[in-house]
């Protein structure tokens, strides 16, 4: 879809966290709420919903106070989960290990504990991503405070360039070789730190909306990769993945959606895709928004114009033409300023009408050849759900500026979830 440069965008930004300074340890009591809040307190229950992907749901607004600013802000914890076909005690060992950091996150360089006390640690991260573009190069440093529980370490930033924010991993075991994993945090991108931080999100304030479902994609993707092993399945032409869901777990993500605001997602195993000779593998994100409108008021936005209206910033210029009765072309010219940089892409997207309540949409040229998805409206009882589900690649033969985002970690699944989630919150907005 043509939100991909925020895509990319919320992908630099999720993995960017520099540092000037550190300090004593911090004692506090963590009031970070659990992941299994909505689900009953069973763990079976949340790993059943999250399958063979990773699940991403937030939770409702609250006040969030932390002993590193007054008075209390408010806010939304965003939670992830995913299981591991592993113990639970080989997990813990893994996370509590937080040395080994480098080995588990490929952004991570280096690991130094900076004062130990009990189960209490803080910890300085050196991350290191270099590009071929140097003033987008990141080698910056990290300070967190780490404190370990029975099953869970809960942190806290104590400087970065998102200088207020905290978090908890959880790990419960389901069987003797079996481990549901699950991070919850906030962090406040309303006063970011960094030139180059607060110029990406100046210039493109709607990347805040993608980040905290990036960064927890982030942290469960480096674990699911580190114990699982898959191999692609191929995805028939024409198809669109979505997760199997039953009607309980449609209604459950119903409700958690309602009443959070924001999107549950999930994101699929790899897929194995035709491009006529050729075979490029995608990693599908599927997103579930609820709104308090009807169908009918939803359906303006399955149209390829719409995107403009939505992203009037990006997307200079959009030229639609039709090659049949039930496809539409459109051909996307958009420009991404970056201070005095001034990024163009050109997308050329195919949508085709499955019935009027669904477009399924590929690429078909322009400067991004993989990509693919659909959008769906659900009518509900009361309401509505959108899906949106969608997959990117960026390939080698791509523009430099583009091709430049293939050195960014996990490029071929963050920039999706992240589209999907600034897409369907930016509808919210606009219908309200």
């Amino acid at each position: 879809m043509p939100q991909t440069h925020t895509r990319l965008i919320a992908l630099l930004c999720s993995l960017l966290l520099p540092v000037s300074a550190w300090a004593s340890l911090v004692r506090w009591t963590g009031k970070i709420p659990g992941s299994l809040q909505g689900y009953g307190g069973s763990a079976e229950q949340l790993a059943a919903l999250t399958g063979d992907g990773i699940l991403i749901y937030a939770h409702a607004a609250q006040p969030i106070q932390l002993p590193t600013f007054t008075p209390a802000k408010r806010g939304k914890f965003y939670s992830a989960a995913v299981v591991l076909p592993v113990p639970s005690h080989t997990v813990a060992a893994l996370l509590s290990d937080y040395s080994g950091y480098t080995q588990l996150f490929p952004t991570l360089k280096s690991a130094k504990i900076l004062e130990q006390r009990q189960h209490i640690s803080q910890v300085k991260y050196r991350i290191h991503i270099p590009t071929p573009i140097p003033v987008l190069n990141f080698k910056e440093d990290v300070v967190l405070q780490h404190q370990r529980t029975d099953n869970s370490i809960e942190t806290l930033v104590i400087d970065a360039p998102i200088p207020y924010g905290t978090g908890k991993i959880e790990w419960f075991a389901l069987s003797a070789h079996q481990t549901l994993v699950t991070v919850t945090h906030w962090g406040d991108l309303a006063q970011p730190k960094g030139f180059l931080f607060r110029t990406i999100l100046n210039a493109l304030p709607d990347a805040k909306l993608g980040l905290p479902a990036g960064t927890n994609a982030f942290i469960l993707e480096a674990l699911q990769r580190k114990f699982k092993s898959t191999t692609p399945q191929a995805l028939p032409a024409g198809e669109v993945p979505a997760p199997e869901l039953s009607a309980s777990q449609m209604n459950k993500i119903r409700q958690i959606s309602q009443k959070s605001q924001e999107p549950v997602s999930f994101i699929l195993p790899a897929y194995q895709v035709s491009y006529g000779a050729q075979q490029e593998v995608l990693r599908f994100s599927s997103s579930y928004q609820y709104y308090a409108q009807p169908a009918s008021k939803l359906k303006p936005w399955l149209e390829p114009q719409a995107y403009q209206r939505l992203f009037p910033r990006q997307i200079k210029k959009v030229h639609i033409q039709q090659p049949s009765a039930r496809q539409l072309d459109a051909n996307y010219k958009i420009s991404v300023g970056l201070g005095v940089i001034q990024i163009p892409f050109d997308f050329k997207l195919r949508f085709q009408a499955q019935n009027g309540l669904e477009q399924q949409f590929q690429a078909v040229g322009g400067d991004l050849r993989y990509m693919q998805g659909g959008i769906q409206i659900l009518p509900q009882a009361e309401g509505s759900l959108l899906n949106v589900t969608s997959a990117m690649n960026i390939d080698a033969q791509a523009p430099f500026l583009l091709r430049a985002m293939r050195s960014m970690p996990y490029h071929e699944l963050l920039p999706a979830l992240g589209g999907n989630t600034v897409l369907t919150l930016k509808i919210q907005q606009k219908i309200k």
